[in-house]
């Protein structure tokens, strides 16, 4: 096709996030890749050049969201299905343009075929060995039986690469799912000290000096000497606030804050992928920093830590709300770090295909 018998391609503005635009770049290469070839020294069908324009558009839509209604185009925003549905149109649009393309030009592309097949492929995969044993033969043109190869294992390496990418957007939901029944925790378990204060109070009889005191997280009381008799029941309904368990949660908040800062300081390399599994995993750690705090205390006053059952003023009450804040890194540690083996799985093996990846 001539420069002046081209269509012109729009191409369209700045799309909303950054696999967007790579995915519409790659579609209106396609799309050119496919229109340069049609004339080529092995002419394509009209048939075959449809199928894959029809691959090409599915996948340009998938990005721009034109594909479907604001409320399903919405609900695949959230649980990212989009970007897989343009990933799957693109790598297929480029395996049946590669089936179809002149010997010179599969030539010209096998390197990068094989790189990509030795990240995503293990070294005994029958389908990589194949390509392999390829690129140590006589450079002669491929045949029908060599090409074939050569395209099903790159297909095998773009199923396997999607695979990765599945587990990383199903682990991103569910740690989206996790967020969210924490928060609704947290909001009950704040309603439920306000409402009814006596319900969870996380206040401390300590002794001093032959004396007791009540405190809370919001006042103390002294109560008279050891001796007497107290009634603990009333002495703590005098002290106890309904803001009691909202300022604890807020110290656990901060205290998990705090370790979101440490997370992020030592965090060396971000990810390629459109699922931003680290601001996830930082937003899970702040409710459950709040839910910590509450429970840290709760365990603390029904005497389950051995001579840290009486805390003697608020603040170490609140001081051990910060630090059961940023105790939640122990709940949250399973979820970092398979997070860690899900995002590296993502990256391959490298182009040469000799590094191990964690257990899949």
């Amino acid at each position: 096709m001539t420069a002046q018998s081209a269509p012109p391609l729009f191409i369209g503005g700045p799309s909303s996030a950054a696999w967007r635009q790579e995915a519409i770049a790659r579609a209106h290469g396609l799309s050119f890749l496919t229109e340069w070839a049609r004339e080529g020294p092995e002419l394509i069908s009209a048939d075959s050049v449809s199928a894959i324009h029809e691959h090409v558009r599915a996948a340009r839509e998938a990005a721009d969201g034109s594909d479907s209604g604001t409320f399903l185009r919405t609900w695949r925003r959230v649980n990212g299905s989009s970007f897989e549905r343009a990933l799957a149109n693109l790598d297929t649009a480029e395996v049946d343009l590669l089936r179809l393309v002149s010997q010179p030009t599969l030539q010209g592309a096998f390197p990068s075929i094989q790189s990509h097949v030795n990240r995503f492929l293990a070294k005994d995969d029958p389908r990589r060995i194949a390509v392999d044993a390829l690129s140590t033969r006589p450079p002669l043109p491929f045949c029908s039986r060599e090409r074939e190869l050569l395209l099903n294992a790159l297909f095998a390496a773009n199923t396997q690469r999607r695979r990765d990418l599945i587990r990383v957007r199903s682990f991103r939901n569910m740690l989206r799912g996790g967020i969210a029944v924490a928060i609704v925790l947290a909001l009950v378990v704040a309603w439920i000290g306000w409402a009814d204060p006596n319900a969870i109070p996380l206040c401390f009889t300590p002794e001093s000096n032959g004396t007791v005191s009540v405190a809370c997280p919001q006042g103390e009381s002294l109560l008279g000497q050891s001796g007497t008799i107290i009634d603990l029941d009333r002495a703590i309904d005098r002290v106890v606030q309904p803001g009691d368990i909202l300022l604890i949660e807020f110290f656990g908040v901060l205290g998990a804050a705090l370790s979101v800062f440490a997370v992020l300081r030592n965090l060396k390399k971000g990810t390629s992928t459109p699922y931003n599994i680290q601001f996830s995993l930082a937003l899970l750690k702040l409710p459950t920093g709040a839910l910590t705090a509450v429970a840290g205390l709760v365990l603390m006053r029904a005497d389950f830590v051995p001579g840290l059952s009486a805390l003697d003023n608020s603040a170490q009450i609140l001081g051990w709300a910060l630090i059961f804040g940023i105790a939640q890194q122990l709940v949250t540690r399973l979820a970092d770090s398979h997070a860690d083996s899900l995002l590296e799985n993502v990256g391959g093996r490298g182009a040469a295909g000799d590094r191990v990846l964690k257990n899949r």
